[in-house]
């Protein structure tokens, strides 16, 4: 069991999280809350006015407060060695750079939000803006309830930089537009505040081009969405070493490979050659290209003074016409050894946790050398691992993979 100890308990996502728990048939316990206002009455733990006077043990700190009281809650985290999670919004850079400090002691969890949803809104976002291009002009409209005090909310916030972390130039945050008398330029994000009633947090991005708008859209109907999202949160950390988390992580924390795929009736070419010459390379692709063959994997080594290695993967069937396109090198006079394989299989390894975790690479090597299977080709992307293995070992492959990354 967990035990947690929430910071501003008597506010709405406090008390959220405080339902949460008691939602969790014995998962989590809180131990304690902390909060200047006096709700005790509503709990059968025990609420005090300030972190120093709890008495109680905690194995992690939820925190959805404001601003002001952040460094004080790092500071007892520290004292007590205990992850914290913050929740709370409207963080400036002197709480963030508190936040990253604190982090180099203790594992620290800071998102703007909650919300598995909101986290795939930002993937989707960004996916969209690097598909759309700069053709696309962006605008991002937030609307909460009529008490929420920061403005604009974290989310949107981090809506507008998920987008202008990809964008090849600098992005303008443009805040409401009630003090530009001056026309959209290209590179604005527009960012919309709208506050009333009891709307608990909607995030409306939208792409407008000429003549078709797309939006990508989220609505939280409970505040029990950011609740057990931080109850997520606090589990994921509290076995985790002194660093700086954020929800992607928790989303990703067991997906560092996720799928395994599979494409038979591979070959495998390498080519040595001898020539000294930096083009030797592109001649090759060439005239496999003037031969109509298509080309998977690719892998080149630096050329040294004396040789230069070439592989790359083929289907089968091409392996004749591209050793015919090869050797029309020869009468060009380069020097050169070529090597075959057939009868192989391409395996793809991906899961978006790659780009987080080390050593995802050497486990994939150590699984395969335990089973005695040799790997003839490889390559590598941030999410994706593609190599080929003889086809009369591409079950037990497989099966060893599946099992050494837990892939159903």
């Amino acid at each position: 069991m967990i035990s947690v100890l929430i910071n501003g308990i008597c506010g709405q996502m406090g008390r959220a999280v405080y339902a949460a728990i008691q939602a969790q048939s014995g998962a989590f316990s809180a131990v304690a809350g902390v909060d200047p206002f006096d709700c005790s009455a509503s709990y059968s733990c025990p609420v005090y006015k300030s972190l120093d006077e709890v008495q109680e043990k905690a194995d992690v700190i939820i925190d959805f407060s404001v601003p002001a009281t952040t460094p004080d809650i790092l500071r007892y985290a520290l004292e007590q060695k205990i992850p914290v999670v913050i929740g709370t919004t409207g963080l400036g850079e002197r709480e963030l750079k508190l936040i990253r400090s604190a982090s180099d002691a203790i594992p620290v969890f800071q998102t703007g939000n909650m919300s598995l949803g909101v986290n795939l809104q930002l993937e989707l976002v960004q996916l969209a803006a690097a598909t759309l291009g700069g053709n696309f002009d962006v605008e991002i409209i937030e609307t909460h309830h009529r008490k929420k005090v920061d403005s604009p909310s974290g989310t949107a916030l981090m809506l507008a930089n998920a987008i202008a972390s990809i964008s090849p130039e600098d992005e303008e945050f443009v805040f409401g537009r009630h003090e530009k008398n001056k026309r959209r330029s290209d590179r604005e994000i527009g960012i919309h505040s709208v506050r009333g009633g009891t709307v608990v947090g909607e995030h409306q991005v939208q792409f407008i081009g000429n003549d078709e708008i797309i939006e990508v859209s989220h609505r939280a109907f409970s505040k029990a969405v950011f609740a057990q999202g931080a109850l997520r949160a606090a589990k994921f950390l509290v076995a985790k070493e002194s660093g700086l988390y954020n929800m992607k992580n928790v989303v990703t924390e067991h997906d560092a490979a996720s799928r395994l795929f599979s494409l038979d009736e591979q070959a495998a070419v390498i080519i040595r050659s001898f020539a000294k010459e930096d083009a030797f390379a592109s001649r090759v692709f060439d005239v496999i290209a003037e031969h109509g063959v298509f080309v998977d994997m690719i892998a080149c080594s630096e050329p040294d003074e004396q040789s230069l290695s070439i592989g790359f993967s083929l289907n089968e069937s091409s392996l004749s016409e591209a050793l015919n396109a090869i050797n029309e090198l020869t009468r060009n006079g380069y020097g050169y050894t070529i090597r075959t394989r057939g009868d192989l299989t391409k395996l793809t390894l991906e899961g978006t946790g790659m780009a987080l975790q080390h050593g995802v690479a050497s486990q994939l090597f150590s699984t395969l050398r335990k089973e005695n299977i040799h790997i003839w080709l490889i390559t590598t992307s941030e999410t994706r691992i593609e190599f080929c293995v003889d086809t009369v070992h591409a079950v037990r492959a497989a099966d060893a993979i599946r099992q050494r990354f837990s892939i159903g």
